[in-house]
């Protein structure tokens, strides 16, 4: 029996500094799916390639900041599965699991508050979140930091500066993939994601009980 087990495949598309991305989140996902093929996937819980196929599709809303203000979008999101049963969702670099904001719209609003752009006050106000997100950001951006640069380091470089060396990286993808591969979650990704083991482990129950 295969288990149904649901896990996500991230796809690195900002080869270039994150400062020269122009686009949107939405337009980088339309375009790249113009030109995706399921098939080419390496499934990653049986480790084995050209056995997905196209499963089905979950809408899912993504906020990004465009021409100065906060822009709604709906961007729909490709599940496949694998012949071993396992579904695995898409997503891309400006999708941050488990969050409506986009990264380019999350770093956006840490760059004006490190910048000293706007107060905390006026930036909630123009990107129309509220204190308690915009703290918890900050407060997940240092986090991800310490996990990037180790306690010692950190504390030696700004948050300020680390932001700056961060959009300044000649292919952000390289960094987010060096990221989840030391962290196991997506960079600015607020929740864990659900151990697969585990995640098995109460599907088997379910299903014998």
């Amino acid at each position: 029996m295969a288990f149904n087990a649901l896990t996500m495949i991230r796809k690195n598309l900002i080869n270039c500094k994150l400062i020269r991305e122009k686009k949107s989140g939405k337009l980088l996902l339309s375009e790249y799916m113009t030109h995706f093929r399921p098939e080419q996937e390496t499934c990653p819980y049986c480790k084995c390639k050209g056995n997905c196929r196209i499963h089905g599709y979950y809408s899912r809303r993504l906020i990004d900041f465009v021409n100065g203000r906060p822009l709604v979008a709906r961007v729909r999101i490709i599940r496949v599965i694998c012949s071993c049963g396992a579904t695995h969702a898409i997503l891309f670099d400006p999708v941050v699991p488990y969050g409506q904001h986009s990264l380019f719209f999350m770093l956006r609003v840490l760059a004006e508050h490190f910048l000293h752009i706007r107060t905390v006050e006026k930036i909630c106000e123009v990107f129309e979140i509220s204190l308690p997100t915009f703290y918890r950001w900050k407060k997940l951006f240092a986090s991800h930091r310490q996990d990037w640069q180790g306690s010692l380091a950190s504390i030696e470089t700004s948050l300020r500066r680390f932001l700056l060396d961060l959009v300044r990286k000649t292919s952000f993808s390289d960094f987010a993939v060096r990221f989840f591969s030391l962290t196991g979650i997506s960079f600015l990704q607020s929740h864990k994601n659900p151990a697969p083991y585990q995640r098995r482990l109460k599907q088997a129950d379910s299903f014998f009980q």
